[in-house]
């Protein structure tokens, strides 16, 4: 299943590229561009800026999505601390339980136990 999906991202990647390539060469008018607090203007090809500004975005956009997986990730780090804690009480208390059990545990030999965790 994973093959494929790579696969999948693969073709996906290829097709986007062989898009912008086709863009970047259909495309080569130039643009003035003017940035209105400079006085200066200069000129540039259509697919420059638009090529541009997708990169832009999607590298903008990647660092968002890798600022929310590095949240994630502190997140499952304290829950897993959070659970290992809880974990060793857990086993305390059932030795403890264990050891009030068997100091008042009546003499026959159906005394109950409780069923332990693996």
């Amino acid at each position: 299943m994973r093959f494929f999906g790579r696969l999948a991202w693969s073709f996906i990647s290829l097709l986007a590229v062989i898009l912008a390539m086709l863009f970047a060469t259909s495309n080569t008018q130039t643009v003035t561009l003017r940035l209105w607090p400079l006085e200066g203007t200069f000129g540039l090809a259509v697919w420059i800026i638009v090529l541009g500004a997708a990169a832009t975005g999607a590298l903008f956009g990647g660092g968002l999505v890798w600022l929310s997986l590095v949240a994630a990730k502190a997140r499952n780090w304290r829950l897993q601390r959070r659970l290992g804690k809880a974990e060793k009480r857990a086993v305390s208390a059932e030795a403890e339980l264990d050891a009030v059990t068997s100091d008042t545990a009546p003499s026959s030999s159906q005394a109950t136990t409780l069923p332990s965790r693996q």
